[in-house]
């Protein structure tokens, strides 16, 4: 089954170099659409110069707009029953698109399935617990979480058009917590395949500024200006996502919703207020 996979970048040469040659030096068939958010680093010029016929399309974009116009972009003209998406920071392993796609060929029920983005010694620390969330699906199994990152993943196309939302661009913008109240189950292949995420400051290739702050826009945004508080962060995430059932998980996402459409007539009754006075 033939595969159509999206990359996004914007000015991060040193990793798309590096991951466009671990892709790429993967055998498998594959269609690779990539989306340049108007990078001045070199990085579109590296992406021209590829002369592997997988890189199928090529937009170069005169700013950055983030993931969710890219995104619908890529879904408009992929072709692949199956698509996913590499980011410009992941290092994926070799044979990881044979495996999780045969998964998808046996099961319909599948949602998304991605390879392992935290730090393997992140499952191991939580091993005893993280064990309760595997599903045996036969073939093969899933650690089964309600969400998964958007990288080095796959799912169906149709999947992901039906679940495509606006988003604020910062992230893959499709809907996985309502995939999973529908019924599709996601998570990550099992045993792991461990994806390097070369934002994670364990990384041998993490890109860290002149003054020692994490590059990584996550940590930017979080005010992370040293790489330790940031590692420790995706620990505590780690150790979260693996220590949570999935039931648990979507209670908590239920309660989030509630208290944000509780908090939306507060909001309105205040503007009412100030206009009323003006």
């Amino acid at each position: 089954m033939r595969v159509d996979l999206l990359m996004i970048t914007w000015n991060r040469l040193p990793y798309v170099e590096k991951m466009l040659e671990r892709l790429l030096g993967d055998p498998t068939d594959f269609r690779l659409y990539c989306w340049d958010n108007g990078s001045t680093d070199g990085t579109a010029e590296l992406l021209r110069s590829v002369t592997d016929p997988r890189l199928h399309l090529l937009h170069t974009h005169h700013e950055n707009v983030m993931q969710a116009e890219p995104t619908r972009w890529f879904l408009a003209n992929a072709t692949a029953e199956l698509i996913g998406k590499v980011d410009d920071d992941t290092l994926v392993p070799t044979g990881w698109i044979e495996k999780i796609s045969a998964a998808f060929n046996q099961h319909d029920e599948l949602g998304m399935v991605g390879c392992w983005t935290f730090e393997p010694e992140d499952f191991e620390r939580n091993r005893a617990t993280a064990m309760r969330k595997v599903v045996d699906l036969g073939d093969c199994s899933l650690l089964h979480n309600a969400w998964i990152g958007g990288t080095a993943f796959l799912m169906r196309s149709s999947v992901a058009t039906s679940y495509l939302v606006n988003g604020d661009g910062t992230s893959f913008p499709v809907d996985r917590l309502r995939m999973t109240r529908d019924g599709y189950l996601s998570g990550w292949y099992f045993p792991l395949l461990h994806a390097e995420h070369m934002d994670d400051p364990r990384s041998p290739n993490c890109m860290i500024s002149g003054d020692g702050a994490p590059l990584a826009l996550t940590a930017q945004r979080r005010g992370f200006s040293t790489s330790q508080p940031f590692v420790d962060w995706i620990k505590r995430d780690a150790d979260k996502i693996l220590n949570q059932s999935v039931r648990q998980q979507m209670a908590l996402s239920r309660r989030k919703n509630m208290k944000r459409q509780l908090r939306k007539p507060v909001r309105y009754v205040r503007a009412a207020a100030l206009r009323f006075k003006r």
